[in-house]
């Protein structure tokens, strides 16, 4: 049967660095063509005028079903991926930490059989590496070939059995350079974090607000540094995650400067809160890891954003349950880290960035879609409104406020870290790969249509991004 078409007639259209009013056309699951098709006819013609349009959201760090402090997310492939949609997200990445004993490879096929029949959007898998062993190293090349080329390792956790020291990472580093991967780097360190929590709890300070005195931005820089060394040493490209603190974005340029091959994301939560949150009765729903920080940090964290210090934002969506949350009541050291976010990255990055002069629509678009998928192997047929793209699409209303709470999100968790927020922007209508899967507040998406991401990473893209 002969493909769908559909037009998108007069939206203001975020191509590149271009912004302006054009038409869009869908045929089938791919972007056909963008410009003035005033002539043209489709099967469906949806009316875009006063919306902008702007390519799906990619999210590149998510946390699904994650076994975490004794917890375990909330989100699984059907209730993520459904948070996902409703925020404009149109492709995700998750993690998959290796087993104990187990082959690195392993951590690909269980995850695709956690994910089954459940996906909405596409998706794609990080492995993480917690057994730095010659027959993990030997499996790095498969794993990459197996279209998992990014993979993650933590600095700090040790006690939950996922740290891996800065000398253990060059012998992963070294791998992943040979093989066309990059790592991915939990940068805190975890002789700093440790012995600050262990005299923090035999002191009786156990309050919210020593969460971010135990891990300050000291011990994120002391593991960038050695981040910047071991991509030094090894020619291994080397990405930050969920970097919170303004000197981390120094050191990422600093060391970019110098030819070093690193990268840095930050994180949605970064940009909206402050510390004061955990000055709060209900505090735990913000600590998360690495901490949020001062206000002072945040605009400096904005500014990096903007000069590409920081190439993106992704949500670390980590959502764990209330009452897991809840057994660290008053005990900082014993609250699950995360917080949900899978759907509000988009919306705020717009009501925080764009709407209050932070950042152009351009930006918006490169942080949120672009560059991620450039970035992480997913490009070009994820994060741009090409012709020939994938027609992840979404449609957002510039003009309305609305406030975000537990009942206006669509995300699993029990709580709203997100209460209370009012929001400039609101988004209408998301397509991916051609079919419309939000029309309003409805999903019309079917469970499993999302598809998994064979990824290869680009060798020419070095860090001009």
């Amino acid at each position: 049967m002969p493909e769908k078409s559909t037009l998108i007639r007069g939206g203001t259209v975020v191509l590149g660095q271009s912004v302006s009013q054009q038409d869009l056309l869908i045929h089938g699951q791919r972007i056909a063509a963008v410009g003035n098709l005033s002539g043209l006819k489709a099967d469906v013609t949806l009316d875009a005028g006063g919306l902008l349009v702007l390519p799906g959201a990619v999210d590149v760090h998510v946390h699904y079903n994650d076994p975490f402090m004794s917890t375990v997310s909330v989100h699984d492939y059907y209730t993520g991926t459904l948070a996902a949609a409703h925020g404009g997200v149109t492709t995700v990445v998750d993690f998959s930490n290796q087993k104990h004993g187990q082959p690195l490879i392993d951590t690909l096929d269980y995850k695709r059989e956690e994910a089954g029949n459940l996906p909405l959007v596409d998706w794609g898998i990080h492995p993480c590496i917690v057994d730095p062993t010659p027959e993990t190293l030997a499996q790095i090349p498969l794993v990459v070939a197996a279209g998992a080329p990014t993979i993650k390792c933590y600095m700090t956790y040790r006690e939950d059995g996922l740290y891996i020291s800065a000398e253990d990472l060059k012998p992963i580093a070294a791998s992943l350079a040979g093989a066309g991967g990059m790592l991915l780097a939990h940068a805190e360190d975890d002789e700093i974090i440790t012995a600050n929590i262990s005299g923090f709890v035999s002191a009786g300070l156990t309050s919210y607000p020593y969460h971010t005195k135990a891990k300050p931005p000291e011990s994120e820089n002391k593991a960038i540094s050695q981040c910047i060394e071991v991509s030094r040493e090894t020619g291994c490209r080397v990405f930050i995650v969920h970097l919170s603190s303004a000197a981390g974005a120094e050191l990422v340029g600093m060391g970019r400067a110098q030819g070093v091959d690193i990268l840095a994301e930050t994180c949605t939560h970064y940009l909206v809160f402050t510390d004061e949150m955990l000055e709060r009765e209900d505090g735990l729903k913000w600590i998360c890891s690495p901490p949020i920080r001062d206000q002072a940090n945040q605009e400096r964290l904005w500014a990096a954003l903007r000069d590409g210090r920081i190439s993106l934002v992704s949500s670390d969506d980590a959502a764990y349950p209330w009452e897991a949350k809840l057994y660290g009541l008053n005990r900082f050291d014993l609250v699950p880290n995360g917080l949900p976010g899978i759907e509000v990255r988009l919306s705020l990055l717009y009501s925080e960035g764009v709407a209050q002069g932070r950042l152009s629509l351009p930006r918006l678009v490169e942080v949120v879609a672009s560059t991620p998928a450039q970035l992480f192997g997913l490009a070009p047929r994820k994060g741009s409104l090409m012709p020939g793209a994938d027609a992840d699409i979404v449609l957002l209303d510039p003009h309305v406020k609305w406030t975000m709470d537990l009942d206006s999100l669509h995300m699993a968790t029990d709580y709203a870290a997100y209460d209370g927020i009012e929001v400039t922007g609101k988004i209408r209508h998301v397509y991916s790969r051609g079919e419309l899967i939000i029309d309003g507040d409805e999903c019309l998406a079917e469970k499993g249509r999302g598809r998994y991401l064979h990824r290869t990473l680009d060798p020419t893209l070095r860090a001009s991004l």
